[in-house]
């Protein structure tokens, strides 16, 4: 698996996040927005995303989607500046985490998965989020010589699909900066991006001592400088860091540590789904927790009949914990027991009729049956606003459109497919074919049409044609 590595870098703001002031300036005032506008910036985000989709690194269950970005949000909300977060988590087993432009915050597998509670993952996601605020990619882009956005995002895609070698002798040699330069920016960034992460964990009111915890855990019994693991390579471990960050966290109250069980059910399905081993109960047991790993491990091997017999118990004894209810029609389905499995998911959801992961799985079961289409090819239309990000809800939206015979309506589906996960060629070859087709009428093939712009356009910069007329402003 490659690592994701993200080179941090920061600026000032001369108003904090916190303030009442809508658009903060920064200190390098408009020279910084000349080299790299809020809009530049979600445009490289949103690329490189679909540069990670497209290479498989994204975890794309819905489950944990929900679940990070329920954590992110409730981070985020403690920021005045009206801005979009994308949070999500890669399949790297690399314990690291990074921010790129456009608020886009990835965490590899293996930091969620060596993080002890909820408040040491949300001590990381609010330092990524501070980076995002504070425009630390910007700054990097400030203080070179070039200003050349293609070069930057080939830069940023290099270095999180783990050509990091390339990406960073991109920046020695064709940027200017020097070696020097660059790690005294990335320390000064780690110090404004802890006083920042450490202001929002104590209005959300995660134990911040946590946070300095999961510094030392990462660090083990040993200082020396060459045993630090990646994320210390790309987040230094400067001097006083734990420690400061323990101090702001002193006059705190009743602290949270874990908000629920949710982040513990999450660690077991990234665990088993990355087969990253944890030290922890291999017997079955009375803890719910861990005979739902247990069951996750028989359940990836394929062992359907003993992945049911270990959690059984526990989902007669709660049936409406949404983590075991999951798993246990998930195993039912595959095991060919399908409408238990419905049944299942329509108990849990008499009680959660909002949650999104539950809805998800029981029209993927549908439409994957042939079952109610018409209603749930409905209702996953409607759930797509929860899902705008994962490219396998636009592939089972496409796969009930086409099966209840609506052809545009399934194209449009799998151009968002393709389009988010970063395959432009296949996502163009659908827009060609209604353009051709006898079945879409003239409104349907202008929409299809402007769907071509919005792809061309949203590229950064443009993929405008050589001759001929433009589209993009």
């Amino acid at each position: 698996m490659h690592k994701i590595i993200f080179l941090a870098t920061s600026v000032f703001f001369t108003l904090s996040a916190e303030s009442n002031s809508e658009n903060p300036s920064p200190v390098l005032g408009d020279s910084l927005n000349k080299t790299l506008t809020l809009s530049d910036e979600k445009k490289i985000g949103g690329n490189i995303y679909k540069n990670l989709q497209k290479s498989n690194y994204i975890v794309n269950d819905v489950l944990v989607s929900d679940y990070i970005s329920y954590l992110g949000n409730r981070l985020s909300r403690n920021i005045s500046i009206d801005r979009e977060y994308v949070f999500f988590v890669t399949k790297a087993k690399s314990v690291n985490a990074f921010a790129v432009p456009g608020g886009y915050i990835g965490l590899n597998a293996g930091l969620v998965t060596l993080t002890e509670n909820e408040a040491q993952l949300a001590g990381v996601v609010a330092h990524e989020l501070a980076h995002v605020v504070l425009r630390h990619s910007a700054e990097m882009m400030a203080n070179s010589n070039v200003n050349s956005i293609p070069m930057w995002i080939g830069i940023f895609a290099g270095i999180l699909a783990g050509q990091t070698e390339a990406s960073i002798a991109s920046i020695r040699s064709g940027i200017g900066l020097s070696v020097q330069k660059n790690i005294n920016l990335v320390r000064e960034n780690e110090i404004e991006a802890d006083a920042f992460a450490a202001r929002l964990i104590l209005k959300s009111n995660f134990d911040l001592n946590e946070m300095a915890n999961f510094f030392r855990l990462m660090q083990g019994d040993s200082n020396d400088q060459s045993n630090l693991n990646e994320y210390f390579m790309t987040h230094p471990l400067y001097t006083n860091r734990i420690s400061n960050i323990k101090d702001k966290g002193n006059t705190q109250i009743n602290p949270i540590i874990n908000s629920s069980n949710d982040y513990l059910y999450i660690k077991n399905i990234l665990e088993s789904s990355m087969e990253i081993v944890q030290l922890s109960n291999r017997v079955h047991s009375d803890s719910s927790i861990n005979n739902h790993k247990l069951a996750l491990g028989e359940f990836v091997k394929g062992e359907f009949t003993k992945a049911k017999n270990i959690l059984q118990k526990d989902y007669y004894k709660d049936k409406y914990n949404i983590y075991i209810a999951s798993l246990m029609s998930d195993i039912l389905w595959a095991d060919g027991e399908k409408n238990k499995a419905r049944e299942i998911l329509k108990d849990i959801l008499e009680i959660y009729p909002n949650n999104n992961a539950i809805t998800f799985q029981l029209l993927k079961y549908n439409i994957k049956d042939s079952i109610r289409l018409d209603q749930s090819v409905k209702k996953l239309s409607i759930a797509m606003s929860n899902n705008y990000n994962n490219p396998r809800a636009y592939k089972l939206l496409a796969e009930g459109y086409e099966k209840i015979q609506d052809k545009y309506n399934a194209k449009l589906a799998l151009v968002n497919f393709y389009n988010i996960k970063g395959n432009m060629p296949m996502a163009f070859r659908v827009i060609d074919d209604g353009l051709t087709s006898d079945e879409l009428n003239n409104i349907q093939k202008t929409n299809l049409k402007n769907m071509r712009k919005s792809i061309l356009c949203d590229r950064n910069p443009p993929l405008e044609p050589i001759f001929g007329d433009k589209t993009c402003d």
